[in-house]
């Protein structure tokens, strides 16, 4: 199976191209309107506001607890639906990336020991320090000297 955004081989259990990062599985579609599913919850929301307003005006308490209460659930559908909507992870098209084939030269290999003298001994900065440490470096003068 080949990538269909940069045609690099890929198998049919990779999810994503290694090579350009593009999706390789096919979402089915979904039944999910959410247009349909904005107006039924608008819907919700203002047919709860109407009912305890109705239930108001004729003096039904049960009908006012109703209305609220469709009211509610609607408005907690609306932000249901809106942190849903925010932790969905994005679709994002791949682009090809384009593919630079690199023009340099193959290097030496480094598997190679040096030549003999080449390789000297080169003292570490905790050596190099005890050593500055235990001679001190003449011609320096100390505060006693004056």
């Amino acid at each position: 199976m080949n990538c269909p955004s940069c045609g690099s081989e890929t198998f049919a259990s990779q999810q994503f191209c290694r090579s350009c990062g593009a999706e390789l599985t096919e979402d089915a579609p979904h039944s999910f309107n959410p247009r349909a599913w904005g107006l039924f919850v608008l819907m919700l929301v203002f047919g709860g506001l109407l009912a305890a307003m109705a239930g108001k005006l004729f003096e039904l308490k049960w009908l006012i607890f109703a209305g609220l209460f469709i009211m509610i659930g609607g408005i907690f559908l609306v932000a249901a639906y809106g942190l849903l909507r925010e932790t969905r992870p994005r679709k994002r098209k791949a682009k090809p990336s384009p593919q630079i084939e690199p023009e340099l030269s193959p290097a030496d290999t480094t598997n190679k020991l040096l030549p003999i003298g080449e390789n000297d001994f080169v003292p570490s900065v905790v050596e190099r320090t005890t050593d500055l440490l235990k001679n001190p470096a003449s011609g320096q003068s100390t505060s006693n000297d004056s």
